[in-house]
């Protein structure tokens, strides 16, 4: 995800660019939305191990999100009281996901799945 957009996004919101600890910590709490919208729709089959998986990590990602709401600069969307979206869930995990990369290596996780398709490749994919 191209990080200068998701940079001018925190711009125009008034946030703070998180340390990577807590860009780790709202990257979870964005996995536990997901995962709650996605039990909320249910939109194939689960079985009863499945339906307690996702529980389990909605349930953890709002202990992660108890926590990073304390860190100064952070706004809180609700996202838990609307309407499910999942497209705005993934949206959201792909963001913090980017963000946390960013914080933590200053490259973006698009970056670093080229280096490691290379790897595996033993060639740039662009070569494909």
């Amino acid at each position: 995800m191209e990080i200068e957009l998701i940079k001018k996004y925190y711009n125009a919101r008034g946030l703070a660019w998180p340390e990577q600890k807590d860009a780790l910590l709202f990257y979870l709490s964005e996995v536990g939305e997901l995962a709650e919208a996605y039990l909320a729709i249910s939109p194939v089959a689960l079985s009863d191990e499945e339906r307690q998986l996702l529980a389990d990590f909605a349930k953890l990602g709002m202990q992660a999100d108890e926590i990073v709401s304390r860190v100064d600069g952070w706004v809180r969307n609700f996202d838990r009281q609307r309407k499910e979206n999942i497209a705005h869930e993934v949206a959201d995990c792909n963001m913090m996901l980017s963000v946390f990369m960013e914080s933590f290596a200053g490259r973006t996780p698009d970056d670093a799945l080229r280096e490691k398709m290379t790897l595996k490749l033993g060639k740039s994919v662009d070569e494909l």
